[in-house]
């Protein structure tokens, strides 16, 4: 009594297949899965930042008008000392224009010079880097059907058994 039971049971599943047309599915085994790899460039965006050397000027004295108005003085006291009249005005004006360029010179070269220190300053900005990653880009699956090994690729991973679909075509003569 078994095997009649048997026997339908194969006969439903035949006339299933055979109602659904010429293809079905079944469940194989998995013999073996390899994940594949793209590369990928993402950009990202870092501050650089590094040390620079730069000098800046010391002034040792604060710029004095001392010597300009003091020579122009001492200028317009001698300019003042010839001619008469409107002349001597003019003598005065001359003397105190010339004294105090001097005045001006002479206290520039006696000035001590400026100085100069060593300053590091940190510069930074901002610079696009590029970072390469692999990603998986899917699965190359060898499976088992019908005592034969086919290959595919997936994208997601299979796990033990891959559902495949059987066509069945009579061939022509």
């Amino acid at each position: 009594m078994f095997r009649p039971a048997s026997l339908a049971l194969s006969i439903l599943l035949v006339s299933g297949i055979a109602q659904a047309g010429n293809e079905h599915y079944l469940e194989v085994p998995v013999v073996d899965v390899r994940p594949e790899y793209r590369d990928q460039r993402t950009p990202v965006e870092r501050e650089v930042c590094w040390e620079e050397d730069h000098y800046e000027r010391i002034e040792r004295r604060g710029r004095s008008r001392t010597g300009t108005v003091v020579g122009a003085i001492i200028g317009g006291v001698i300019g003042n000392q010839f001619g008469s009249g409107n002349g001597r005005r003019a003598a005065t004006v001359a003397g105190a224009a010339l004294g105090g360029s001097i005045g001006r010179d002479v206290d520039r070269q006696n000035r001590a010079p400026d100085g100069y220190r060593l300053v590091t300053r940190e510069q930074c900005r901002v610079q696009r880097v590029y970072e390469e990653t692999s990603i998986p880009s899917g699965y190359r699956v060898t499976y088992q059907y019908d005592g034969r090994l086919y290959h595919t690729k997936t994208q997601r991973h299979p796990g033990q058994t891959l559902r495949i679909q059987v066509a069945v075509r009579p061939v022509e003569f």
